[in-house]
């Protein structure tokens, strides 16, 4: 051919020049396309068969991209999208190539050739190709010159390339124990279906490349690995961990939690009398609570434990239920008769305050020195009742307030720890 084009360029119809290593790229670099013409250049042998592997145990390693990857909490499932690249089976056909780079990977035709159907075992659904498998050749030996136009190859030392996208949808069994601080284990399981038990040669440790998805908004990927049960097995799995981004409920629960939990104890620092007040601040936080914690229940699974959320929920809702104890137990409101009524807990030891006015009205005085001390009387009793209240109310806050306190250390301490 007559052509103003270098030894190491492609000659277009049109004399466009195109370097080698473009040719057959699946791009088309010449203007009629040219340079991807008789690109599917691999041909079978007569004997070859196509519906079993070249070779019993067949030689093999797999590279996994997991691209994208999501937690499905309520389905205990694991959603992800992987490529996966099996290489390094031979198998003896005779193979033509266009003008080009001995690097490049040369395209297969996909009926002619035995390839690994790969399906995931643990799927919830039927594993579903994101597009048909590729199927190359890897030019590794020299080749050799035919009509000056082509290279050809041995297939023994030119191993085989296949390409498959999956998107999976695997069961996954989650602990939530810890959770919102925990960390949760996935295997996917993939099995080569159309090769028996014990009939591939794993190549180890090349076979241990996994590359982990970059990027996700709830999950931490701390970790990616390939496991093999043993070097002969048709199964092989990647195992995902994840652990969760604490952000969301650092601000969506723990920090409304503990304002919240700061005006359920403010209630007791109210003064006494204002218990109309602290009644109904300290009901209002206890029915926040419970509807916060009513919503988180409904967005997770269930459980027969107690999961670390739980926990912090049970506590400050059983914090506020004494505060409320606390408050209606130091209670003293003035009834429409213009009378002292107590709190519903108290305890009086002469009997109620209402009873005993009634009793001293009712009494024939017999002189006004005797009823004046009986006033005093009085005031003496309610004035111990009172002092005894706001005892009582200062010794909760205290103990309540160091008891949260406590608690609140241990539970993020725990957090840290298991990090």
């Amino acid at each position: 051919m007559l052509t103003k084009c270098s030894p190491d360029h492609f000659t277009c119809r049109d004399n466009q020049c195109v370097p080698l290593e473009k040719v057959c790229n699946s791009e088309n670099d010449c203007t009629d396309g040219g340079d991807e013409i008789d690109c599917f250049t691999a041909h079978p042998l007569a004997t070859y068969i196509s519906t079993s592997p070249p070779q019993i145990p067949l030689p093999f390693q797999v590279d996994v991209n997991i691209r994208t990857a999501d937690v499905d909490l309520m389905n205990a499932a694991v959603r992800a999208n992987l490529r996966l690249r099996m290489h390094e089976w031979r198998c003896d056909i005779y193979r033509m190539f266009t003008r080009g780079s001995p690097c490049i990977i040369a395209r297969v035709l996909c009926s002619q050739l035995w390839s690994p159907n790969v399906q995931t075992f643990n799927s919830l659904e039927f594993a579903t190709t994101a597009s048909h498998p590729v199927i190359m050749a890897k030019r590794l030996s020299p080749g050799k010159r035919v009509d000056g136009e082509y290279l050809s190859f041995p297939g023994h030392g030119n191993p085989v390339v296949n390409i498959n996208d999956l998107h999976t949808h695997t069961y996954c069994r989650y602990d939530l124990l810890k959770y919102p601080d925990d960390i949760q284990t996935c295997n996917i399981t993939f099995q080569i279906l159309n090769v028996c038990q014990d009939g591939l040669k794993w190549e180890l440790p090349s076979s241990s490349e996994v590359k982990c998805p970059v990027f996700h908004e709830e999950f931490w990927v701390k970790d990616c690995r390939f496991l093999l049960p043993d070097n002969f097995s048709s199964r092989f799995f990647v195992q995902l961990t994840f652990r969760r981004k604490n952000a969301y409920h650092i601000w969506a629960t723990y920090l409304p939690c503990i304002l919240l939990l700061g005006i359920g104890y403010g209630t007791l620092l109210l003064p006494l009398d204002n218990f109309n007040e602290r009644g109904t601040m300290s009901l209002t936080t206890l029915l926040v609570f419970i509807s916060l914690y009513a919503q988180t229940t409904a967005s997770l699974p269930r459980t027969a434990y107690l999961k670390r959320i739980d926990l912090w929920y049970v506590f400050c809702i059983a914090f506020l239920t004494l505060v409320i104890f606390t408050n209606l137990a130091t209670s003293t409101t003035t009834n429409t008769r213009g009378t002292t009524a107590e709190g519903p807990f108290w305890w009086h030891p002469s009997g109620p305050v209402e009873q005993r006015n009634e009793a001293w009205s009712s009494k024939k005085l017999p002189n006004s020195s005797t009823q004046q001390q009986q006033q005093q009387e009085q005031q003496r009793h309610e004035e111990s009742r009172r002092k005894r209240k706001e005892l009582v109310l200062k010794t909760a806050s205290v103990v309540l307030g160091v008891t949260s306190l406590i608690f609140i250390i241990v539970y993020f301490t725990g957090a840290y720890i298991t990090m």
